[in-house]
Parts: C-alpha cells; structure tokens; sequence
C-alpha cells in the first residue's frame, strides 16, 4: 500500500477524467475512460460504474488495475497501479450517487463505486523522469 503524493492529488481534486485499464479473463487488457476519477483519501481513489460492463467483468476477474490520470493543463500524467473492490452500499455509494444525479445529465443509476487502495505510482510525464516510481 502506498501513499498518493500531493501532485496526485491535487489533480484529483474536484474530479477527473481517468484511464482505467485491467484484464480479463481472455488475457486481453481493456482501457476505459471514466468522468469520475476521483480522491477518496491518501491511499484511495475511485470512480463509478455507469457504462462499464467490460471493466466490470474483468474487475470480477481480477481486481488489479491501472489508472492513467493526465491534466493537459498542468502537462502532467501519472499512472496509479493498485487493487479495487466494487462497493454496492454505504456511504460512499451515496455520496457518488447523488453526485451523478446532480450533473443532470439523464445518466442512469449507478451500478457501484469502484475504490482502488492504491499500490504504486509511477511518473508518466514526458521528460527525463518518465516512467519512474514515484511512490
């Protein structure tokens, strides 16, 4: 278990766009954007499931996962690996929830909230430290 650096979240504050990648049973990894990357706490991040049957079905599969986080703005882009479970109830469920009710945007409920207890953090940020563990 590893501690998200401050850089990391900063750019999960608020809400993000995120890359989600994990493997299936097939042996093929699937990448999936998600709207609602976001920070739980210093070891956690999270996002809904709203349209993700495929990444759905390979979190049964195998819960480790990959989250590619980038702000164009800021030029910088990190990849979080850790391990998710799919969180149906509670109060983080209701929190997302009515947090996606809120946009108004017509969506359909969700289905859960999957949490990920971050493992490792690694630099993607092109330059000279890309591709180094950062924590």
């Amino acid at each position: 278990m590893a501690k998200l650096p401050e850089q990391v979240t900063e750019l999960l504050k608020g809400g993000h766009n995120v890359w989600v990648a994990t493997i299936g049973e097939d042996g093929w990894p699937n990448v999936a954007i998600k709207g609602s990357g976001a920070l739980l706490d210093d070891q956690h991040i999270y996002f809904a499931d709203i349209f993700s049957k495929k990444t759905r079905n390979n979190l049964l599969y195998n819960s480790k996962v990959a989250v590619g986080i980038f702000d164009p703005d800021k030029k910088v882009a990190v990849q979080v690996k850790g391990m998710a479970d799919m969180v149906q109830q509670g109060e983080l469920f209701d929190k997302v929830s009515e947090a996606i009710v809120g946009l108004q945007m017509g969506l359909p409920p969700i289905t859960y909230v999957v949490r990920i207890l971050v493992d490792s953090v690694w630099d993607m940020t092109a330059g000279p430290n890309a591709g180094e563990k950062i924590a």
